[in-house]
């Protein structure tokens, strides 16, 4: 039981014992009001479990998840502080994250459309603002 459950039965304990007459309007009016005084209770009593029911499921899942994504990603490696670049597919609108070793695959796939995006380093002319210090040396 919860302390609101407990504290609902002590207040009808408390009525009961003061001998207070339900036959009366005030006293079908405390009647009433200690009924749903413990109803709401156990209302709560209910909610608080089936919460408590739905965190453990939550737990599980993320546990799932995080064992899934170890598998499925275990043979790339991934470094956290590596900087991440949005770019928009050109096909499809959609904006999502790359690496720079995405950009220097030359070919990445849009995850949204499927479709192919190549970088051609070839075209690049030195000047601008993506362009790092291996970029610069084109003539």
């Amino acid at each position: 039981m919860s302390e609101l459950t407990n504290r609902a039965a002590y207040l009808k304990g408390m009525a009961d014992g003061m001998n207070f007459d339900a036959t009366t309007n005030e006293g079908k009016l405390i009647s009433g009001l200690l009924e749903l005084v413990s109803d709401l209770a156990d209302k709560v009593d209910a909610i608080d479990s089936e919460q408590d029911f739905i965190l453990d499921m939550l737990d599980e899942t993320d546990e799932i998840v995080d064992t899934i994504a170890e598998e499925v990603f275990a043979d790339e490696e991934y470094d956290e502080d590596e900087e991440m670049y949005s770019y928009e597919c050109q096909n499809c609108g959609e904006e999502f994250l790359i690496t720079e070793d995405d950009i220097y695959d030359e070919i990445i796939v849009c995850p949204y459309c499927g479709t192919e995006i190549e970088f051609d380093f070839d075209a690049c002319d030195g000047n601008c603002e993506a362009c790092d210090e291996d970029c610069n040396d084109v003539e």
